[in-house]
């Protein structure tokens, strides 16, 4: 009887993960109990995009990968992307909640993990602010010519051997860190950005790893020995992060004047706004928790993914020498000095902008994009997909797509220009900053920085691969975003 107990038991359980749970859902790799689909990240198909041409190759343009217990819709098909995440969009704004992040947050705060009408609340809060310090207009461009500025002086102190990785994470978390809190990173507190951003590669290089997501899945599992430690070390860098912003916001908490309308950063318009709210429930959406996640979203997607791309498309250029004197070219016939590059530049650089979006492209920063959850019941390629469904538009299959991109993983800048008469031409599929409703709202500022940054130190320098580099590598370090190996460079003033 026992026996007929215990047999019935595990049949009911594989017939449940082997058929019922998926009966609904569109095909995908067989989820194995606990870890689901993460057996699939193996060393040979990281970090990703290879493990997602395989399964789109095998099942089609849209396909289940559960990340341990939890199923996620993938849709690699940019028609089908375009079809409902942009033009249906209000359908697939949700957001999934994933435990380990509950636990650290306390809560879906914050604007990349909140949903419903949080999300919206503070979304629109966030760009209200934003617009307020001129994003889109001369005021941020001024900010961020700031940072160019004092890019090329730091470089001119020691042009020999320069590790622009840090130059740039320095120069591009100085724009983000003075819009959140109002202040630069210089000499008196590099100890500080070095902390926070030593902090942010173990957070995002451990989160991408197969045991990231088994941890983050299943957050008790940090108990048992084996996974105690991994767990810990997140734990610390996350809420080291989380505990760092909060310092700052009571650091001027303690000194704001409520009196005064005006303010200086984000942190002083946030918490004005709690104020205001301080009679109502969880201050009508404006708790210090909410502050925490904000400070982390904006100052993590602020600097990791310009920064990354803009020391991608150094490399990138520099091992193409076809590329690196066109945009030379171009620069000493559209420029022709050593004069500060402005937006207003740009529609005269076709070349230089061109290889941007290249670099954008072939960087592909997210092998996995960040998930929603449909806030309806929705029908893509026959398959119905119930509501609070995780779904995924997977842009970085997109980016790599050879139909789309002949030889995806060539660096070809030619792409985005018009034959014959050389202008940049828009490519829709081009979407590093994701897409539809839950498109990063930082995109105008990003764009920004990565034409000044880019156009500005090549127009002022020329650079070289340091000759005791070994030969610089375009294998991708796996992460949440993905990194380039280190390299440095010798720059020459070329004016």
């Amino acid at each position: 009887m026992i026996l007929l107990i215990i047999f019935s038991l595990l049949f009911l359980y594989f017939f449940d993960l082997f058929y019922w749970k998926r009966r609904n859902l569109p095909p995908g790799p067989l989820p194995l109990p606990l870890v689901g689909n993460l057996y699939l990240m193996t060393d040979d198909v990281k970090p990703g995009y290879k493990m997602y041409e395989k399964l789109k190759q095998q099942y089609g343009p849209i396909f289940t990968f559960w990340l341990a217990k939890l199923p996620m819709v993938t849709v690699t098909d940019w028609k089908l992307i375009k079809q409902h995440f942009i033009k249906d969009g209000a359908n697939y704004v949700g957001r999934p909640e994933f435990p380990i992040s509950i636990e650290i947050r306390k809560g879906a705060f914050g604007i990349i993990e909140s949903h419903g009408d949080r999300w919206i609340q503070q979304r629109r809060f966030a760009l209200h602010i934003l617009r307020d310090f001129g994003l889109g207009k001369n005021l941020m461009e001024e900010k961020v010519l700031n940072e160019v500025t004092a890019m090329i002086e730091t470089i001119k102190k020691s042009p020999g051997d320069v590790d622009m990785q840090n130059v740039f994470d320095a120069s591009v978390g100085s724009v983000i860190n003075n819009l959140l809190f109002g202040y630069r990173y210089d000499e008196s507190n590099m100890a500080e950005f070095l902390e926070l951003k030593d902090r942010m590669n173990k957070h995002f290089k451990m989160a991408a790893e197969p045991i990231g997501g088994l941890v983050g899945m299943y957050p008790w599992l940090g108990y048992f020995p084996i996974l105690k430690g991994f767990k810990e070390v997140v734990m610390k860098n996350w809420v080291g992060l989380m505990e760092m912003f909060r310092k700052q916001a009571e650091e001027k908490l303690a000194t704001i004047d409520y009196d005064s309308d005006e303010y200086s950063d984000y942190v002083e318009a946030f918490l004005k706004e709690r104020k205001k709210h301080e009679n109502e429930p969880g201050y009508g959406g404006f708790e210090m928790e909410q502050l925490d996640s904000v400070c982390f979203d904006l100052w993590v997607a602020g600097m990791e993914t310009t920064s990354n791309t803009l020391y991608w498309s150094l490399l990138y250029v520099l091992l193409n020498p076809e590329v690196l004197k066109k945009v030379y070219d171009e620069l000493d016939q559209k420029i022709g000095s050593d004069r500060i590059i402005t937006t207003s530049d740009r529609n005269n650089l076709n070349y230089v902008n061109a290889t941007i979006n290249e670099s954008q492209r072939l960087a592909n920063l997210l092998p996995m994009n960040l998930s929603r959850t449909t806030t309806a019941d929705v029908e893509i390629a026959g398959y119905r997909i119930p509501k609070d469904t995780v779904i995924t538009p997977q842009i970085s299959s997109v980016m790599y797509d050879p139909e789309i991109f002949p030889e995806p993983y060539e660096f070809r800048p030619e792409r985005f220009l018009e034959e014959g008469t050389g202008n940049l031409k828009k490519v829709e599929e081009l979407v590093p900053f994701s897409i539809g409703k839950r498109q990063c709202l930082g995109e105008g500022l990003a764009k920004m920085e990565l034409f000044l940054f880019f156009s500005n130190l090549f127009n002022k320098f020329k650079i070289e691969l340091h000759p005791d580099n070994l030969e610089p590598s375009i294998v991708k370090e796996c992460g949440v975003t993905m990194k380039a190996k280190n390299y440095r460079v010798v720059m020459k003033e070329r004016y």
